[in-house]
């Protein structure tokens, strides 16, 4: 990861104006021996040094582990989070108690419970402490379930159909199991939340693997009072084999949300990957996306190329041979191009996940392997500096990095400025004066990404 060019040109204040294909570099293995069957994958920030970790959790072998991201392009495997956590299906990271920290959650399919680790900030966890006792627990998922400002996790029991949410008191206590959905021989698989009804409060999609249906559960929350749930009349599929994933997304870019839905089929039935769009009468209609993918897995939907669009990504569930990780790229209003095949090396490669791993403003993509019980990255080139990719602009930020303020050299007139911090989310939006600057002494130490939207480009400094 051409990380030491990107900070000669830091160094300098030039301004990198790359107009680059997304592709993605060959597969660069992270661990080739992680303990048995790996097969949930997060990340995030945990011990704040402004690069993005990773946590994975196993089936097989009872472990959470995190790798620190160490800034150069590798990762280092730190001391376990836990030895003792059979058949772990579920995994999150967040902030439980509310002390800014990224905490890890998780839930044990055969030790029937759902748990979560405290994280001291520097890394360091704590021992397991209990959400709650949860039978045959599947999957979860975090959200603030009742507006009350604090993180509340939502989980599945496969063997009872049961999908509770519990109240979190804002310091990482849970009250008990309130139900969200009670189907028996419904099997629930995933779980996923957004606000659907535009009400502002947090609504569900569940997939039920034992009945092949797809569900909507909308939160009927009295403001400051109870929550409760009502099933959306008309489901969103039926008939499938057996549904592995579901998340609410804007598919085709109209503002509201759509759900995607990957079907993994089984060893002898293909799979399906289809975005079901609700329709003014209240029914959902269904476009299938065509992929070379056997066994459809894990669905993720990121910008990858930087074009403000969310685009499809879709991991493979299938044994032995295959593409293993593809993409398609959104071209608006519902429509993707056909599938490009980023990975095609890994065995049953369930799980990934995406985040910006090299600091360099782009997405890159980590999976795990169950198979060939490994963790791998996959650099997105997008950005990735060359010679030949390399143009100057007459535009200069100094001092870069800076502890309180930016100034700017090069702009005649007025001017917009963005600042995004490594997660995407904009944090200052200004007009300047070009004898302005620009203010940022209230921005928390780290890496960010500032865009000039009248010129195009975007140049990252570093805060102290």
């Amino acid at each position: 990861m051409k990380q030491t060019l990107l900070n000669y040109f830091l160094g300098i204040f030039s301004i990198a104006c790359i107009n680059a294909q997304t592709t993605f570099a060959t597969k660069q293995t992270i661990n080739a021996s992680i303990s048995s069957g790996p097969y949930v994958i997060e990340s995030a920030l945990i011990d704040n040094d402004a690069f993005i970790d990773i946590v994975v959790a196993t089936e097989l072998g009872n472990v959470v582990q995190w790798y620190k991201n160490n800034g150069d392009g590798t990762f280092t495997l730190q001391p376990l989070v836990s030895s003792s956590l059979p058949y772990v299906y579920g995994l999150k990271i967040a902030d439980l108690n509310g002390d800014t920290f990224n905490d890890i959650i998780a839930c044990s399919y055969t030790g029937n419970k759902i748990v979560w680790f405290a994280n001291d900030g520097n890394g360091n966890f704590g021992s397991e402490q209990l959400v709650a006792n949860l039978n045959s627990a599947v999957t979860i998922e975090i959200a603030n379930v009742d507006n009350d400002g604090d993180l509340d996790v939502i989980g599945a029991s496969y063997n009872t159909g049961q999908t509770n949410w519990y109240q979190n008191d804002g310091s990482g206590n849970f009250g008990s199991a309130q139900p969200i959905a009670s189907v028996s021989g419904s099997s629930p698989g995933a779980i996923n939340s957004a606000d659907f009804d535009g009400d502002t409060d947090m609504d569900f999609v569940i997939a039920n693997t034992g009945n092949g249906t797809v569900e909507v559960y909308i939160n009927d929350l009295v403001p400051g009072g109870s929550v409760s749930f009502t099933k959306d009349p008309n489901s969103v599929s039926t008939g499938n084999t057996y549904l592995f994933y579901c998340l609410f997304a804007d598919v085709d870019n109209d503002t509201n949300y759509d759900i995607l839905v990957s079907d993994l089929g089984s060893a002898s039935v293909s799979g399906s990957l289809i975005w079901y769009k609700k329709e003014i009468d209240g029914t959902y209609t269904g476009t299938p996306i065509i992929t070379s993918i056997f066994n459809p897995a894990d669905i993720e939907f990121k910008d990858l190329d930087d074009d403000s669009l969310n685009d499809i990504v879709l991991s493979s569930g299938k044994s032995g041979a295959g593409n293993d990780i593809v993409w398609f790229k959104n071209n608006d209003g519902g429509n993707y191009a056909s599938e490009a095949v980023i990975d095609n090396t890994q065995s049953q490669a369930y799980n990934l996940t995406i985040n910006d791993f090299d600091n360099d403003v782009d997405l890159d993509i980590a999976s795990i392997a169950y198979n060939d019980n490994d963790l791998n990255s996959f650099e997105n080139l997008k950005y990735t500096l060359s010679i030949d990719e390399l143009t100057t602009s007459p535009v200069f930020i100094y001092p870069n990095p800076t502890t309180s303020k930016l100034n700017f050299k090069g702009f005649e007139t007025a001017f917009n400025v963005d600042v995004y911090d490594i997660l995407g989310k904009k944090v200052v939006s200004k007009q300047l004066q070009p004898s302005q600057s620009l203010d940022v002494s209230k921005l928390s130490n780290g890496i960010y990404v500032i865009k000039f939207p009248e010129l195009n480009v975007s140049y990252k400094f570093i805060k102290n």
